[in-house]
């Protein structure tokens, strides 16, 4: 069984997103044949199988928001059981979310003035051209991190109410 994670790209990426998958649950999977499409602040990018097998599960759906090293699928031969890696992914998701508070308490500590507000460089600049103040986004689904999809949805129910 092969766990398929979120690879780190560059220093600089902490976490991303799941984009398109190019291929089905129970699809046959070669070595090097695109798996998915990953979406970083910076790019997209196809991972591709490092073996083959059978797609057995697509743990982390399209438009998923996870960190490094979280399990997005698994590849294994047909009929082979699928373990439950859950437990494993709920772990990399909180050492993932206390690290980025850790960096939220630290920038707090260093600048008492303002709120320290963490979003990707593109939810940054889509604020900046709307002349909107990163701290009032609401991050969607209590992510640490505001995202451009957030911007956006902020700025459609601005505009709307």
């Amino acid at each position: 069984m092969k766990k398929v994670r979120f690879p780190k790209f560059d220093a600089n990426i902490t976490e991303g997103m799941v984009g398109k998958w190019l291929k089905a649950e129970l699809d046959d999977v070669r070595r090097g044949e695109k798996l998915v499409e990953l979406v970083t602040d910076k790019a997209t990018f196809e991972l591709e199988a490092d073996c083959d097998g059978k797609l057995l599960r697509i743990v982390a759906p399209e438009k998923s928001h996870v960190p490094v090293g979280y399990i997005i699928a698994l590849i294994g031969d047909a009929g082979e059981a699928v373990p439950d890696v859950s437990a494993e992914n709920e772990r990399i998701m909180r050492e993932y979310q206390d690290s980025v508070v850790s960096m939220g308490e630290a920038d707090a500590k260093s600048s008492s003035e303002r709120r320290r507000v963490r979003a990707t460089p593109a939810a940054r600049r889509l604020a900046r051209q709307a002349g909107v103040d990163l701290s009032e986004i609401p991050s969607r689904d209590g992510k640490p991190v505001i995202t451009e999809e957030d911007v956006k949805v902020f700025l459609q129910r601005k505009e709307g109410g």
